[in-house]
């Protein structure tokens, strides 16, 4: 499997075999265009919360599918993708984990949602 790093950042992960992997980011640009709106929201005492939505219309710069190839995407455009492209994932949180060599290491997780919800 290929993995494409199209975030704007270096990712660090762990590979199953516990080897820290470096991944730089592909030095395509990706971005989406949206547009921004705010509202508010009110919660039961009554006081007024700032809401940003954004609608995205378009994602620049997304390569087409490619057999045995991964991209890693910012969790924006992940979620703009959902339902719409099986090989886009997202870094999710990180994590500081003892590697092999006894020192903690800042590691990011790749994450996919699949929703099945109707």
């Amino acid at each position: 499997m290929k993995l494409v790093n199209l975030t704007k950042k270096t990712l660090r992960l762990y590979d199953t075999g516990g080897a820290l992997v470096e991944t730089p980011p592909d030095a395509r640009h990706l971005g989406v265009v949206a547009v921004g709106e705010h509202r508010a929201v009110r919660d039961e005492a009554g006081r007024t919360f700032s809401l940003n939505v954004r609608t995205v219309t378009e994602i620049k710069g997304m390569p087409p599918p490619e057999d045995g190839t991964v991209y890693v995407v910012p969790v924006e455009v992940a979620m703009a993708l959902q339902g719409l492209r099986d090989d886009v994932v997202f870094p999710a949180e990180e994590a500081v984990v003892k590697g092999p060599d006894g020192g903690a290491h800042r590691v990011t997780h790749l994450r996919r949602i699949v929703s099945r919800l109707s």
